[in-house]
């Protein structure tokens, strides 16, 4: 089952720290590859590593998050080109949400590792 580790405090989308550990979660959703890609990604893993709000504003007012199919009860998303275009832009500087790659590597390790600030959280496999 995998595990993550979920930050307990709630950081604003809308700065560099939040941009980060928005990204960060989609690298985590998407174990973890070295470049983002429109991977699916489990909705409720999402949830947990950003918030719902933040989940919410990707998928429905930005749709910069497309929901792909279901399996069981848990939602299956993917980030859009736009999505993947808005996580690049931002890890470069260039957007109205930048952030930089130190803040995304850092968020990446958190919630892989764990520590202070941070709440485990296993989720179940799902069906094939």
């Amino acid at each position: 089952m995998p595990t993550f580790f979920s930050p307990s405090a709630y950081v604003n989308p809308l700065t560099p720290e939040g941009r980060g550990r928005t990204i960060a979660a989609f690298y985590l959703a998407q174990g973890n590859p070295s470049i983002l890609s429109d991977a699916e990604m489990r909705r409720d893993v999402l949830t947990a590593l950003m918030s719902k709000r933040a989940v919410d504003y990707w998928l429905n007012q930005q749709q910069w998050l497309e929901l792909v199919r279901n399996v069981g009860r848990v939602q299956i998303l993917r980030l859009t080109d736009e999505g993947l275009r808005t996580c690049s832009s931002s890890a470069a500087g260039g957007s109205a949400t930048p952030t930089t790659p130190e803040l995304i590597e850092a968020n990446r390790r958190g919630m892989r590792e764990g520590g202070h600030g941070y709440t485990e959280q296993t989720f179940p496999l799902l069906p094939e």
